[in-house]
Order: structure tokens, then sequence, then C-alpha cells
């Protein structure tokens, strides 16, 4: 396995991770208080924030990883 495709696997799952972990932690955070209207509409909209999340935010984050991966990868070969 190539260094670029290792890049691309690694920002893959990191995209996917952050993507399914934020909505998760967003409705941890409304939820401090169980009867609270964020509360009450996160867990009502989580499949939804989860099928926004993964592709937008994950896309940004995997985006982002892959970039940084292979500036430092190239910035490596160089020396």
């Amino acid at each position: 396995m190539n260094a670029r495709s290792k890049a691309l696997l690694t920002a893959t799952i990191l995209g996917a991770v952050v993507g399914t972990a934020y909505p998760f932690v967003d409705l941890a955070l409304a939820c401090r208080a169980p009867e609270s209207e964020g509360c009450v509409w996160g867990k009502a909209y989580l499949p939804l924030s989860l099928g926004i999340s993964i592709p937008l935010i994950g896309g940004v984050v995997a985006v982002v990883a892959y970039a940084f991966m292979t500036w430092r990868n190239r910035e490596a070969e160089k020396k």
C-alpha cells in the first residue's frame, strides 16, 4: 500500500468517525437537561442530522486531513 492510498484510507475513516460522532456529541450536550426542548428535538432529528453530518462535516474533515497528509508526505520526501 503506497502513501497516497494510506492517506486516503485514513482520511476517509477519520471523516466518517467525525461525521458520525458530531451529532451524538451535540445531542449529549443538549440532553444534560433531559426534558429540555433541545434534547427532545435533538432525539427526534438524530437520523436526519446523521444523514447530513456524515457527508458534509465528514467530507470536509476528510478533505482537510487528506490534504494535510499529502502535504506532509511531500515535505518529508523533499528532505
